[in-house]
């Protein structure tokens, strides 16, 4: 009787180990497939969000070597179109279809070349999936923010920080192949509204 007790015992003891390997494979498939999916509805909703900008402003604020700040005024329309005007250097970095432009605290073209190998050319373009646009995608979801981490197929890396209230963009970190990193942060930022198209001319003849 005892050795039919223990055999018993012993048969309980494997199945309920079973049962409890069971169980946590099944909480770790259905908890990654939940995290899963809340991650791509907020995705959609981040991109549901910034395909209906058509446009922006505000200021930011890029971080440069040695921690140093320096701050201007941005001003987005899509598709392509861009200002990014400095305070401190009194440079304007303007975008457009087909390239990055530099200019003179006049408005005068210093240097260009071309864009759509950037990053950016991807990010104001009409309509963003990030899904196609990019070979690599993590969503990290925390309290306040939404961090979404790409990479591109140039092997460029992108961190872009959105608010979790209204999926506003509060910071983007653009890596290249160099290992040379672009860190802005957006402030003061309002949407859909109306942008005099002087904002993005380019004077090109030679002023000297």
């Amino acid at each position: 009787m005892l050795e039919r007790e223990k055999f018993f015992m012993k048969n309980s003891i494997i199945n309920f180990s079973k049962l409890s390997k069971q169980l946590i494979i099944f909480y770790i498939c259905f908890y990654s497939n939940s995290v899963f999916s809340d991650n791509n509805i907020l995705l959609e909703s981040i991109e549901n969000d910034w395909n209906n900008t058509q446009t922006m402003t505000g200021e930011f604020h890029q971080k440069l070597p040695n921690d140093i700040i320096v701050s201007g005024k941005f001003f987005i329309q899509k598709p392509h179109k861009s200002n990014f005007t400095y305070d401190n250097k009194g440079q304007k970095i303007i975008t457009s279809k087909f390239f990055i432009s530099i200019l003179d605290n006049e408005g005068y073209l210093i240097d260009r070349y071309p864009i759509i190998d950037q990053p950016i050319y991807k990010l104001l373009s009409k309509d963003v999936d990030f899904r196609k646009l990019f070979k690599f995608i993590k969503v990290n979801n925390f309290d306040n923010e939404i961090i979404i981490e790409v990479t591109s197929k140039n092997e460029v890396s992108i961190k872009l920080i959105f608010n979790k209230a209204d999926y506003s963009l509060k910071n983007w970190e653009i890596i290249d192949e160099l290992g040379q990193s672009t860190y802005l942060q957006f402030t003061k930022i309002r949407k859909n509204i109306s942008i005099d198209p002087e904002i993005f001319t380019i004077k090109e003849a030679d002023k000297y």
